[in-house]
């Protein structure tokens, strides 16, 4: 289940993992919405997306606060995908066609085809193919890094499927839940044998 590593706009991440990218609605009192860009780092995201109106701000913020962070945006909007990327993010979670402005900012780029973003110019790296949400055990293609969300996130029943995607080959879940998400997704890769263990303990 091991993934190759992903790069975003210089960012590598390793795929020893499934990647969990921590989804944050950009709220209208900027307080609120630093304080659940922190809480997912804290939480263990590997990356953080914005969706919403006004994100440019809270990219710029979060882009100074973790330099380190893979940030994305969650847009239909070439406008917004482009201010956003001026502001720092590194990945465009499309919802339309944006490959050219993934392609002029050298952004990865998660959409419905990993080969044709490639073709136009997106960096190979850091082009996955989105998915969508999973709603049971996924028979995921073994040749690209893929993007998924499951049905239920959070729940003990879409935790299962958050381990099963990840044992199936995801390079990232998208959640709203990153720390219980977390953990399934590094026990799967610790069963899988790609990852270490946490904490090795011995039952006699």
């Amino acid at each position: 289940m091991k993934t190759p590593d992903l790069v975003f706009r210089g960012r590598r991440l390793s795929g020893d993992h499934a990647l969990v990218l921590a989804v944050v609605q950009v709220l209208p009192e900027p307080d609120a919405a630093r304080e659940a860009v922190s809480g997912a780092v804290a939480d263990g995201a590997d990356l953080v997306g914005f969706a919403g109106t006004g994100v440019e701000p809270l990219l710029a913020w979060a882009r100074e606060t973790f330099p380190d962070l893979v940030l994305a945006v969650d847009t239909a909007d070439a406008s917004v995908a482009s201010a956003s990327c001026s502001a720092g993010a590194d990945l465009i979670l499309a919802r339309a066609d944006l490959v050219d402005v993934a392609a002029r900012f050298g952004a990865g780029y998660a959409g419905p085809s990993v080969s044709e973003a490639v073709a136009r110019g997106v960096p190979a790296e850091g082009a996955v193919l989105d998915v969508g949400v999973v709603r049971e055990a996924p028979s995921l293609p073994p040749d690209v890094p893929v993007l998924a969300g499951v049905a239920g996130d959070g729940t003990p029943a879409g935790l299962a499927l958050a381990a099963l995607t990840a044992s199936a080959g995801a390079a990232i879940i998208r959640t709203a839940h990153p720390r219980p998400t977390r953990h399934v997704a590094e026990m799967a890769a610790s069963i899988a044998g790609t990852r270490p263990p946490a904490k090795a303990v011995r039952w006699e």
